[in-house]
């Protein structure tokens, strides 16, 4: 179903009024499948966020595959990001650290928190590290987002040319196929044995004697050791130790036994379980907090316990969607009802697999095969949904009762003093003697003593929003807006502020405007620039602009169009957040690329122009909305120098190369394009096509980019050792008689 967002049904569903927050709490299986439902039919004016600490999530059914070898990072996790935009799901990266469960407020570390009027936790589990040393000595599979991360440790540590013992500790399906895993990819290392370890007679308990059997000769066909009857008693840097005094020495332990408990939703006070998991009844509702749910490997059903699987987190999704539903709209809940038996299908290292169900067993390649194309069809379905957004879709059909008043301009489309007030005075602010904010005195304008010796800087900017957070779009348009200040050379004293929210419940507009200035403030803050005042509205579209003011001494201001010939050309910044945004905008922007650009985006040039500062730049702009090559071109406007740029030398956000090549670009790319008709280019480019996906970045329009500063080398190479994410990109030569202002070479 194809949807104009030009429409009138678009746009009179962008003005309906959101109501209420449905907030999940982690990424797991269960939530991914519940957004992707949600989005297909959503639930009328309520709002819902997802906060989650990585945004891949991985698929725990493909982690031994991954190991393996046999795919990839991203064939084996869910990207929330692309997800979140494809369903119109606002998504929030965070780590959750606590709820405030009598204001129903979720506690993100170092960020504001967020209010929900409905909650779900999906945050999995980790490995019972409770054995003395196994916190220290040991790795746990869980996490698997950090697992990964030293998985990729362990390869390298696989290359030394030392005898290496390495040792997998639980021999349930999640060991087992681990340690095969490891095995298949580490099979040529013959410096490598690898060990299982496990308190049990044999493998794999509860599972038919046949498949324990087949697992049993495919350990041993790969050469693992297996030690049944070892009962961890401790973990040492050098092996571990039996409660019957046996050891064994290992280089690595790898812990894949029981699950544990994150310890915050006890702290918080719900009831959790005697293991510490969040207590739930047979609606997945808390049952301590009837507007709490959790599901997962984090909570326990206490009327139907069911081990920590993720067949059962997958069979809860259309529960927890009914539940939900029904406890926003007044329907009925349905009980969960979840099959005893079902198809467990374990992989056995190689491109084989073994299976059983109601003592029926077989194994193979077909198995193998089997298990691939099941895992490949769940991941499709949430890393690849077909069609038009399921966010695009539900705004079409949830036009059609859409009843709200039509909104004033003018004063009238401002925000009420109650909303705002009581945010603003949570705010941390930076305070200056020479600055008096309006917010402070309630007076019409704040008041700035700006000393005899010092001349005022002043700049705006501002954009409509491009992130679902907030917090981390406000503290973005901090860094954009002071960056021209320190372009200039200039110290940045106090801002003001314009934040327009998207029409929806005074609740809900209290809450956004928390977050959205608490993002502004830290940034200002963390910068040393006072929040002198501001401006609040409401409309179609959530924008910010920051007015920043600034002081220089006249003698000390850094001119854009100073640059002398000998000097070479420094980017602090690499380029893409245009190509990336515009990607990510229609959810096909891999993770990978969207942490890489908002990492950037939330960098602040303010450690730049203070390391410059004191090295005397011969020209300095920042690199913004023209992008590099336009800003370039201003800065040898009028002057009787020349560019020459690198193109191999330009650092490029990860991800940005493979979109351009992909075709996705800026909308204002094509405004930009005539800046290459200023430059002398290779033969072999012609307009359009021609043109090599590195030298469209050019002319990326970059939000919150970096400084593009004409220095002397030796001053530059100085700069580079102090701020090493910086690049020398090109050079500035004298310009002969009716030559390009810029040559690409």
């Amino acid at each position: 179903m194809s949807v104009d967002r030009h429409s009138i049904k678009f746009r009179l569903w962008a003005l309906r009024v959101i109501e209420r927050d449905l907030v999940f709490v982690g990424g797991g299986h269960t939530h991914a499948l519940v957004i992707r439902r949600l989005a297909m039919r959503p639930i009328p004016n309520v709002r819902i966020t997802l906060i989650s600490e990585q945004t891949l999530t991985p698929y725990s059914g493909m982690l031994p595959g991954f190991v393996a070898g046999h795919y990839s990072l991203e064939e084996t996790h869910i990207d929330l990001n692309r997800l979140c935009q494809w369903a119109n799901v606002r998504w929030i990266k965070g780590t959750v650290s606590g709820i405030d469960l009598d204001h129903k407020t979720v506690t993100v570390r170092n960020q504001s928190s967020i209010s929900y009027d409905k909650l779900s936790i999906d945050t999995g589990s980790t490995p019972d590290l409770s054995v003395p040393g196994a916190a220290d000595f040991a790795v746990g599979v869980k996490p698997v987002s950090r697992f990964n991360e030293i998985w990729g440790k362990l390869l390298r540590a696989s290359e030394a040319q030392d005898v290496s013992e390495w040792g997998v500790i639980g021999a349930g399906a999640g060991g087992v196929e681990l340690v095969l895993a490891m095995a298949h990819r580490l099979r040529a290392k013959k410096n490598l044995r690898l060990h299982l370890l496990y308190s049990g007679d044999h493998v794999l308990p509860g599972y038919p004697q046949k498949l324990v059997e087949k697992v049993e000769q495919a350990l041993a066909d790969f050469s693992v050791q297996c030690h049944p009857g070892f009962k961890v008693a401790s973990v040492t840097a050098s092996g571990l130790q039996a409660q019957s005094g046996d050891t064994i020495q290992l280089d690595k332990s790898i812990w894949c036994t029981g699950a544990a408990a994150a310890p915050w939703p006890a702290e918080s006070g719900l009831d959790v379980s005697g293991r510490g998991f969040i207590s739930v009844n047979s609606y997945l509702q808390s049952t301590s907090h009837a507007d709490v749910y959790a599901v997962g490997d984090c909570s326990d059903m206490l009327d139907d316990p069911r081990p920590k699987a993720g067949v059962y987190a997958v069979r809860q999704a259309p529960f927890l969607d009914r539940n939900l539903r029904a406890s926003l709209t007044g329907g009925a809940m349905k009980r969960v009802k979840l099959q005893s038996d079902f198809l467990s299908l374990l992989s056995l290292g190689d491109r084989s697999a073994v299976g059983c169900r109601l003592g029926w067993v077989a194994s193979g390649k077909w198995v193998w095969k089997l298990k691939h194309a099941i895992d490949a069809k769940f991941m499709s379905r949430l890393n690849e949904p077909a069609g038009d957004s399921g966010g695009t879709m539900a705004m079409a059909a949830a036009t059609a009762d859409s009843d709200q008043p039509m909104h004033c301009a003018g004063c009238g489309s401002k925000l009420g003093p109650d909303l705002i007030r009581g945010n603003l005075a949570a705010l941390p602010m930076f305070k200056n003697e020479a600055v008096t904010p309006a917010l402070a005195t309630a007076e019409d304008a704040s008041l700035w003593r700006v000393p005899a010796h010092k001349t005022v800087v002043q700049s705006i900017d501002g954009f409509r929003s491009f992130s679902n957070d907030p917090a981390r779009f406000g503290a973005i348009c901090v860094n954009h807006s002071l960056s021209d200040l320190y372009a200039m050379g200039a110290t940045p004293v106090s801002a003001q502020v314009w934040i327009n929210l998207v029409f929806s419940h005074p609740r809900i507009q209290k809450r956004d405007h928390k977050l959205m200035m608490s993002g502004i403030a830290m940034s200002l803050e963390q910068q040393q620039v006072t929040l002198a005042g501001g401006h609040s509205t409401e409309g179609a579209e959530s924008h910010v602009a920051v007015v920043a003011n600034g002081e220089i001494a006249e003698d000390a201001i850094w001119r854009k169009n100073h640059s002398q010939a000998d000097d070479v050309l420094v980017l602090t910044k690499p380029l893409g957040t245009g190509t990336i945004l515009a990607a990510d905008m229609q959810a096909r922007a891999p993770a990978r690329a969207v942490d890489a650009a908002f990492d950037c985006m939330l960098e602040s040039n303010r450690e730049a122009a203070q390391l410059l500062s004191g090295l005397q730049p011969s020209a300095v702009t920042d690199v913004t909305g023209f992008g590099l090559l336009g800003h370039l071109l201003e800065m040898l406007a009028d002057t009787n120098v020349r560019a020459e740029l690198q193109l191999a030398e330009i650092p490029l956000l990860e991800g940005a190369l493979e979109l351009t090549e992909e075709g996705h670009q800026s909308t204002l790319y094509p405004q930009l394009q005539p800046f290459l008709l200023q430059c002398a280019t290779p033969s072999s480019w012609s307009e359009g096509s021609d043109i090599p996906a590195a030298a469209r970045l050019l002319l990326d329009p970059q939000t919150s980019g970096g400084l593009l500063v004409s220095m002397q080398r030796s001053l530059a190479e100085q700069f580079i050792e102090s701020y090493p994410s910086a690049r020398i990109v090109g050079r500035i030569t004298a310009a002969a008689e009716d030559e390009q202002a810029v040559t690409i070479l």
